[in-house]
């Protein structure tokens, strides 16, 4: 069924091709819009199911999302954050060698498969966008390059944004005011703005704080890590399941979005799709 359905995209696709040039120089109008809407009908069929192919996806990685935060029968322990982490993107991989299909970014925010370059688990020193010695390891950093015009110079800000994305387990319940995902991704962005970033292949250095630095904080909003954040002056979400802010000594905006609005945002967003396949549950 795969192959039969690979070889109708094939042959869908060459069809369009030859349909789009021919459109160039068409003289019957009629008999190409014929042609033109009976092609659109078969490419529809193939639209569909590769479309009810993927919202099955996104809901079989929310149902594996939902068992990752819980803690499991005959266990103490919640799952360690790095299963939440490989769900959203493989660690230790990069956009370079990512398919779309692969990375699920998408429970986190939709535009956040927008980018340049994705790095996950990966040291700042690895990073092939960046020149630095900095042995700090984001779990997953987002680089948005700036699209130049004109007289605009690349090295006055090269990058249009700086994206950090950290992951800790669910449950946790012993931060401190050193030891928490907030202050690790200022301390990570401010590693990376202090770096040299490589924009067409050059070295252009960029010691500033002025590129738009965004950090996502996914973890459970214990009570610790609740007070740390009354004292960075954050503010809660309309649900109170997550904070919010904009740090203004290190000019970085950060979100706290606790697991349980993550799996449920993620299935109110996705929930018209389930429906329309049969596929929604009661949760969410």
């Amino acid at each position: 069924m795969h192959r039969e359905l690979y070889e109708r995209e094939v042959k869908m696709k060459r069809e369009s091709s030859r349909i789009i040039k021919e459109a160039e120089k068409v003289e019957d109008y009629d008999e190409y819009a014929r042609r033109f809407a009976d092609f659109m009908e078969q490419y529809n069929e193939i639209g569909a199911s590769a479309l009810a192919q993927y919202v099955a996806h996104r809901k079989i990685i929310l149902e594996l999302l939902n068992r990752a935060i819980t803690i499991p029968e005959g266990e103490r322990k919640y799952p360690l954050e790095r299963v939440v982490h490989q769900l959203v993107y493989p660690m230790r991989q990069t956009s370079e060698n990512t398919d779309y299909p692969h990375q699920n970014l998408w429970m986190i925010d939709e535009r956040l498969t927008f980018h340049t370059l994705i790095t996950s688990d990966t040291p700042l020193n690895k990073n092939a966008m960046l020149n630095t010695d900095s042995e700090k390891r984001g779990d997953i950093v987002i680089f948005d390059e700036k699209i130049i015009f004109g007289d605009v110079r690349a090295d006055e800000n090269p990058i249009n944004s700086i994206t950090t994305i950290e992951f800790k387990r669910p449950g946790r319940n012993d931060y401190n005011d050193s030891d928490n995902p907030v202050r690790q991704a200022f301390h990570l962005i401010n590693d990376i703005r202090s770096g040299t970033f490589k924009i067409n292949g050059r070295p252009i250095s960029v010691s500033n704080d002025k590129i738009p630095a965004f950090a996502y904080c996914i973890c459970d909003v214990t009570p610790s890590l609740a007070g740390i954040l009354a004292d960075l002056d954050a503010l809660k979400t309309p649900d109170n399941q997550s904070y919010y802010g904009f740090n203004k000594t290190h000019s970085v905006y950060f979100e706290v979005i606790d697991y349980n609005k993550m799996l449920r945002d993620a299935t109110k967003r996705n929930r018209i799709f389930f429906d329309k396949l049969n596929l929604a549950s009661d949760r969410g």
